[in-house]
């Protein structure tokens, strides 16, 4: 009989043994704290914590500063383009007056009809290359938004690695749940690929550069003014950390 009483305490607290087993398992193979864990330390335990979820939310703020910036480089495309049917219009007018001047022959004419024609080609030129470096400069603000989403991953690792941290700082038991090296690989792998996307923002970057001094040289050459959008170089360097900036530097 006293066998029998084990047995029916063991299948009907088996599964709640097997579930906590389980819960342990899964925790061991996860790379979240849970709340109620973090919810055990006390304020002045929190500190780490605090610290790494400030810097989560200056990366946040960082990445809508990025994504700001690449709705202004696809604004500049519509104005790319009006500067191009500008160009084509100007086109149109130097061939009417070269048609003229071939029919009258005189020199003043043919004089003028010249003019309009390097006029006309330097303007387009210059509009081409506008729209040029635009279309790089959005790739390379594309790029720095995938820089800036990806520090926030980083950020967001690094705060459930200082929660696990503050929990083993403060000897809480919950600590024992999790394992410390799937936190870490966590964060280093989320730092690799921030690395990964740097270098190429930064390639993008040098490519941007180099198309907008091609315009300007070109703008220059045509004698149109304007203001040229910035590329990153040209920027206080500061949020996304690639040699990406701020705000456009609207006076170059």
């Amino acid at each position: 009989m006293k066998n029998k009483g084990i047995i029916v305490l063991l299948a009907a607290f088996g599964p709640f043994v097997g579930c906590m087993h389980g819960g342990a398992q899964s925790q061991a193979k996860s790379s979240t704290v849970l709340d109620e864990d973090v919810g055990r330390l006390g304020p002045e335990q929190e500190g780490l914590v605090n610290q790494a979820r400030d810097e989560a939310a200056g990366a946040k703020d960082a990445l809508s500063r990025t994504k700001l910036r690449l709705e202004q480089a696809q604004n500049e495309q519509g104005t790319a383009k009006a500067d191009q049917d500008r160009a084509d219009a100007d086109q149109k007018m130097a061939d009417a007056q070269q048609k003229i001047a071939d029919d009258s022959r005189t020199p003043e004419a043919l004089e003028k009809a010249q003019g309009l024609q390097t006029q006309a080609k330097a303007h387009k030129q210059a509009a081409e290359s506008h729209l040029e470096y635009v279309s790089k400069l959005i790739d390379e603000r594309k790029e720095e938004v995938q820089v800036a989403e990806q520090k926030v991953k980083v950020a967001e690792a690094r705060v459930e690695w200082a929660k696990l941290r503050a929990l083993q700082a403060a000897k809480n038991p919950a600590a024992s749940k999790y394992d410390a090296g799937r936190f870490q690989t966590a964060v280093n792998d989320a730092q690799g690929d921030l690395d990964k996307s740097t270098l190429k923002a930064q390639e993008l970057e040098a490519k941007a550069t180099t198309a907008r001094r091609q315009w300007v040289d070109a703008k220059n050459r045509s004698g149109s003014t304007g203001k040229a959008p910035a590329s990153a170089a040209d920027e206080t360097k500061t949020d996304v950390g690639t040699g990406t900036g701020t705000e456009p530097d609207t006076a170059k």
